[in-house]
């Protein structure tokens, strides 16, 4: 055993736990990649000789910390303000330490914060990229740091992206509509990232059915009030719409507001959690942001440890039946 009145050493917890000082660092670093007997062996002679690993000096010779920075792009957003909670957890679960700040769905507020978070020598970047976030500036960062892209996938860019499989969710809405035989289908979407891949979900789901709907309107802000306008216009020129699939929960509250008599025909493509739980609530399908942090922490662990990931990680979607009373 070494002496107690020098400093514990990588080399003694190696020596002690017998193994390798490389096994010794990649627990240290949290790898996966060491068998959980070793594990075992080093953590017990960490304990016993009471070794403490001096984490700014590791940073000093890699030239980056533990902190890993997580732009939101709305953080009133009750969805994504539940995404920044789960991965803050699931971050410090694996001895990351996260950096929440919040793009306010501005370009050059993403840009901004990211060029003055570089000078913390953080470890990555897991990015809700807004919209008109370009493919070569977030290429660019990649060749620097980890990044994951995280919600939303930017189109041309090869960072690796992590997002629900929004037209899984588009598409099983649509179909559990469909299954109440409307005659005249509408979707309304909105102006994300994701609009696209909702709109390929319920076309299929259409197709399937040798359904044609209406040609599909856009909402240029998410909000109930918008959404009604919008609708309650469409319908002067459109009376026989008899269902409509919208892009998510607030969108459709504006719909249920404008045409009430549609109350059990309208699902939402996606399930947007409130503190309030707004009245009524929609077949929805809804997405697990513990899921969502979870494996974001596995593709940046895994950048981390072997420089490559995934190009794009598709997280489940579950469709949830309510009853609109």
């Amino acid at each position: 055993m070494p002496n107690k009145a020098k400093s514990v050493t990588i080399f003694d917890v190696a020596h002690h736990a017998g193994v390798s000082k490389s096994t010794v660092s990649l627990v240290l670093t949290h790898s996966n990649k060491v068998a959980d007997k070793s594990k075992q062996k080093v953590l017990q002679a960490i304990e016993e000789l009471g070794y403490v690993y001096n984490r700014d000096a590791a940073a000093m010779r890699s030239g980056r910390t533990n902190l890993v920075v997580v732009v939101i792009d709305d953080l009133t957003n009750p969805l994504m303000a539940l995404l920044a909670k789960n991965i803050e957890q699931a971050l410090s679960e694996a001895f990351f330490q996260a950096i929440i700040v919040s793009s306010n769905n501005s370009v050059e507020r993403q840009t901004q914060l990211i060029n003055n978070l570089k000078e913390y020598k953080v470890a990555a970047f897991i990015i809700c990229p807004v919209e008109n976030t370009c493919a070569q500036w977030l290429d660019n960062l990649t060749t620097a740091y980890p990044v994951i892209s995280l919600m939303h996938e930017v189109a041309y860019s090869s960072a690796p992206c992590v997002l629900p499989d929004y037209t899984k969710a588009s598409h099983l809405v649509t179909l559990q509509l469909i299954n109440e035989s409307p005659k005249n289908m509408l979707f309304i979407g909105d102006e994300s990232l994701s609009a696209q891949a909702l709109l390929s979900g319920f076309n299929s789901a259409c197709q399937k059915h040798n359904i044609t709907p209406e040609p599909a309107i856009t909402c240029t802000k998410s909000t109930p009030l918008h959404a009604k306008q919008v609708f309650s216009n469409t319908l002067l020129n459109k009376p026989s719409i008899d269902a409509v699939v919208c892009a998510n929960t607030v969108i459709a509250h504006g719909v249920l507001s404008a045409a009430p008599h549609l109350k059990n025909s309208i699902v939402s493509c996606l399930h947007i959690p409130d503190i309030t739980e707004m009245q009524p609530r929609f077949t929805s399908a809804n997405i697990s942001t513990q899921e969502l942090a979870k494996r974001s922490i596995l593709v940046l662990q895994e950048q981390l440890q072997t420089h490559t990931a995934p190009v794009k990680t598709l997280v489940n979607v579950n469709l949830q039946i309510r009853e609109t009373p």
